[in-house]
């Protein structure tokens, strides 16, 4: 071959191999990928074995149910077309939009029916049944009292399902935006049993399938084609990293390592609102962080040992002097600011007194209950040990020693933690609840006799009982919030557990992560996000060591260096 012309053709291939390495790298071409920091290492992926926010954020990714959150956080429709409620409140019928598994199979009502009888069925043993029971028939049939077909939910056809209720339940359509509310696949799970949510067996009607889940590595989730609204999903994979430790979390965030971040460490607050202010969010949520005491242990059981406890924790100077004001308001109810529906005047007793007349008060307990510089309480306290509640568990400990009781500290990995309150082991430990619907029967239905592994302190009040079963039949919205407030007030009475505070969303998202809002709900499904435009060749993310990222920096520097004239004229004239 004439040796020009085996260079001419050589230098198209160049060319081509280029433009294909051009558009293979560009941003406009590459896959796009969000790596969240998702706080806990999940527990299952089976929405009827979860028990977390972390858990919530994958789920909520896999599947969907009959309502989903829009981008604030709010109930919309999902798996549901159209939703219509009897003028008494106590019948909802929803068609079923016309949306496929991600196998091509048809969602239809009976996926729903099989997944509600599923997770009530006594033998599941579901922890999270009992957010359920307003469901007609819930109760009994998740007691073993009524048969699953008894359950209030049924399919008239396919495309129809239709929910009957104990009680009007406006909340319903939040209530129906978490996952025990979603639907799962029959056939699926009656084939695989406790493997059905596997990477290779799972199927989904939400907007990303599982890629891979490498336990307290990642879980991998990739944009489901068959989703009905794929189109309108920006980002192509997103991955979740366990990130319980918030030091380290935020040492992989500014490497460029992840992308969005559950928490920030309060230790880092000053050096992040003055190099990243922008990506360092923090807001008000619907949760409320308190510590629960063992009923079922001596001397828990002793409302003047609880009292005494939970008067001596002086949690102003916690949220103040500990977390620098950063982590959240001190608490004085159960109820976090923006809970809906309900009468928040309820105040714990010691409200506005000062800790050393607390204190007094609290010593003063305690020898009634017998204990004493000669016979000093002793117990141990249970706590997740990311570093931001070791640090409050350090000080109660000092706080307690300050009324003369001895504490030992015990820690553990949210899931092992989380466990141990189920079942009930332990004598004092630290607890948080995350409202799933804008409803204080959200919060209150833990302690609830019923609630059982809900009800991590085994309390058991009539009186409690009584208000909420008056609320649940109360159709005047201002009289039921009386009585929900009264329900409070009995909680704070019998102390259960103490309220400590009302911490604040407080995440970590970098600038080019698109649409991210901040919520009460902390809810920001994927499918709403996109990525936009990252730093270009030679920059570095603001307030990030992460160097220039290969794709966008260094492979153009390469490239570059190719397309050089001086470059093509040696490459020529060889």
């Amino acid at each position: 071959m004439n040796p020009s012309l085996h260079k001419t053709t050589s230098l198209v291939r160049l060319i081509v191999v280029g433009v294909a390495i051009y558009l293979a790298a560009s941003p406009a071409w590459a896959a796009k990928i969000l790596h969240r920091g998702n706080g806990a290492e999940p527990y299952s992926l089976d929405p009827h074995r979860a028990i977390s926010t972390a858990e919530n954020n994958i789920i909520g990714d896999l599947l969907m149910g009959l309502y989903t959150e829009d981008a604030d956080g709010h109930p919309i429709l999902g798996a549901a077309e159209s939703a219509e409620t009897s003028a008494d409140g106590l019948t909802w019928t929803f068609k079923i939009r016309d949306h496929t598994w991600s196998n091509g199979v048809p969602v239809s009502a009976d996926d729903f029916v099989y997944a509600f009888r599923r997770v009530l069925d006594p033998n599941t043993a579901a922890e999270y049944a009992s957010v359920l029971y307003p469901i007609k028939n819930a109760l009994k049939v998740n007691k073993g009292t009524l048969a699953l077909d008894k359950l209030g939910v049924q399919a008239p056809n396919a495309k129809t399902l239709v929910i009957e209720l104990e009680h009007p339940s406006p909340f319903l359509p939040e209530l129906l935006t978490h996952y025990t509310t979603f639907p799962i696949p029959k056939t699926v799970v009656e084939k695989f049993g406790s493997d059905w949510t596997r990477s290779e067996h799972l199927i989904t009607n939400g907007p990303y399938t599982l890629g891979d889940w490498r336990p307290h590595d990642h879980v991998r989730l990739v944009k489901n084609p068959k989703f009905y609204d794929a189109a309108n999903v920006k980002i192509d994979e997103v991955v979740f990293f366990p990130t319980d430790d918030d030091n380290a979390a935020l040492k992989r965030y500014r490497a460029g390592e992840i992308d969005t971040q559950e928490r920030w460490p309060i230790s880092e607050y000053k050096w992040l609102t003055a190099n990243i202010p922008s990506e360092t969010r923090r807001s008000t949520q619907l949760t409320t962080t308190y510590i629960s005491f063992n009923l079922l242990r001596k001397p828990f059981n002793d409302i003047r040992v609880r009292q005494a406890l939970a008067m001596a924790i002086d949690n102003q100077a916690l949220a103040t002097d500990i977390y620098q004001g950063v982590y959240g308001e001190a608490a004085t109810s159960f109820l976090a600011p923006g809970t809906a529906n309900v009468d928040h005047s309820a105040q714990v007793a010691w409200a506005g007194k000062p800790i050393a007349e607390r204190r007094t008060e609290a010593m003063r307990l305690l020898a009634q209950a017998g204990y004493g510089p000669n016979n000093p309480l002793k117990f141990s306290y249970r706590y997740i040990g990311n570093s931001d509640i070791k640090r409050a568990a350090v000080a109660m400990q000092s706080m307690w020693r300050d009324v003369g009781v001895q504490v030992e500290l015990a820690n553990s990995e949210a899931k092992v933690h989380w466990n141990l309150l189920q079942v009930r082991d332990f004598d004092v430990a630290y607890n948080t609840w995350s409202l799933d619907y804008n409803d204080a029967k959200n919060l209150f239905f833990q302690f609830q006799a019923a609630s059982v592994q809900m009800n991590n302190s085994a309390y058991d009040s009539p009186a409690f009982e009584e208000l909420l079963h008056r609320a649940d039949r109360e159709a005047d919205a201002t009289a039921r919030g009386a009585l929900l407030g009264q329900a409070n007030a009995t909680l704070l009475t019998d102390l259960p557990s103490t309220p400590l505070f009302y911490p604040y969303v407080r995440q970590l998202v970098k600038s080019y992560v698109l649409n991210w809002t901040s919520n009460p709900r902390n809810v920001n499904r994927t499918r709403w996000l996109d990525i936009g435009e990252k730093p270009g060749p030679g920059q570095v993310a603001t307030g990030s060591d992460a160097g220039t990222d290969a794709s966008e920096g260094g492979f153009w520097s390469w490239l570059g260096s190719w397309f050089s004239w001086d470059a093509w004229q040696k490459w020529w004239n060889s």
